[in-house]
């Protein structure tokens, strides 16, 4: 059978991963300096150094400490395997377990007997890096739970790491580097580079897709309130009018404006000011129903979509929220109110701008009436001379 080098393997393999491991780790402090791609990149860097050390073994003077701290240094890097799905999931590290494998290595490294059976160390390691990637499984498993991020192909790339770990259980028996047959060992070098390559893939693949999830909520939500904003309300409320009048169903539009938030800003000064928009944000919230669309349009201007409602429904749903507006209090101002300006789609022909207008015309007679208030929006009536003109 062909002769492999297996040094020259080891070495092509320590490169290819702390190149791999240096590169993360400087994609790791970009942007939002991502935690899951640090310890990625540690776990490279890691199972680098161990090949490195493993070379040690040809020297009969140096082979108990090259098996023992090699393989050692390579069950930390599977378990920052680990580390890294429970840094991408924002959960707190667990050191003690982290290390546990390795210690096990070296404490079970210092029985004679497990020293000198190949087979023996094989599988233990087998068994300890499979229990660590076991475990990010578990990490990854519990992001798919929360219904979060696609996950398919971190799933595939640790099942296939696992499975050929268990090929090595029951198939690999030659010390690697010493034997003479290292077809098996140069298996084990061309799987790990794959590995490490998809695994680091995967990561970043994940890392960026939260990060663009991310972007765009910012992009289309209001900080404060965590309401839809201005941008992301004209842009669905066209579509739900669309459709609202292919379906030649109604919808109301509440335009909300929070009364006297100048003097609250002016006596309470602007942290009472954005705990009043805050609580004007989370009161719409859970006052609207689930297909409603609601949304901040301005500094203390909000916006109601209501499909498939009245103006009868729609002046309910606006003394909803004015009551529940009612029970809340500030420092500033010992209650809260609001004032509401109703349009329907119907009275707008289902145009948006037209819609706006029309409630934006209401609520100012609601200010008008004296605020804490919701009106609806009605034709003027023709004044006599415009009668008799016409």
């Amino acid at each position: 059978m062909q002769h492999f080098d297996a040094p020259t393997l080891v070495a092509v393999d320590a490169y290819v991963l702390a190149l791999l491991g240096a590169l993360l780790l400087v994609s790791a402090f970009q942007g939002q300096r991502e935690r899951a791609l640090l310890f990625t990149s540690l776990g490279c860097l890691l199972a680098a150094l161990g090949l490195i050390v493993s070379l040690l073994r040809t020297k009969p003077e140096l082979h108990a400490f090259a098996v023992t701290t090699s393989n050692a240094i390579l069950i930390l890097s599977h378990a920052m395997v680990w580390a890294a799905f429970r840094a991408f999931s924002r959960y707190p590290q667990r050191p003690a377990w982290l290390l546990t494998g390795g210690l096990a290595w070296v404490v079970l490294s210092q029985w004679p007997p497990f020293l000198d059976s190949v087979a023996l160390r094989i599988g233990v390691y087998s068994i300890v890096c499979n229990g660590y990637l076991a475990l990010a499984l578990w990490e990854i498993w519990q992001l798919r739970r929360r219904g979060k991020f696609g996950v398919l192909p971190a799933v595939i790339v640790l099942a296939v790491q696992m499975l050929f770990n268990v090929y090595r259980l029951f198939m690999e028996r030659m010390p690697p580097i010493q034997g003479s047959d290292q077809s098996g060992f140069a298996l084990t070098m061309f799987e790990s580079i794959l590995f490490a390559i998809s695994l680091s893939f995967v990561i970043l693949m994940m890392v960026r897709e939260r990060a663009e999830r991310q972007y765009r909520y910012a992009a289309l939500h209001d900080d404060l309130t965590g309401l839809h904003n201005r941008r992301a309300f004209f842009a669905e409320a066209a579509q739900v009018l669309e459709v609202a009048r292919s379906q030649r169903c109604n919808a109301a539009l509440l335009m909300c404006d929070l009364d006297w938030f100048k003097r609250v800003n002016d006596e309470g000064g602007h942290s009472a000011g954005d705990r009043a928009l805050t609580r004007v944000g989370q009161v719409l919230r859970e006052s609207i129903r689930s297909g409603d669309l609601c949304a901040r349009i301005g500094g203390e201007e909000f916006v109601v979509l209501a499909l498939g409602a009245d103006l009868s429904q729609g002046i309910e749903l606006a003394d909803r929220i004015r009551d529940r507006l009612a029970e809340c209090s500030t420092e500033a101002q010992g209650r809260l109110s609001i004032s509401i300006g109703i349009a329907s789609a119907a009275q707008a022909a289902h145009d948006l701008d037209r819609l706006l207008v029309r409630a934006d015309e209401a609520l100012y007679s609601a200010k008008s009436a004296g605020r804490d208030c919701a009106r609806i929006w009605a034709p003027q009536p023709l004044s006599a001379g415009a009668a008799q003109s016409s």
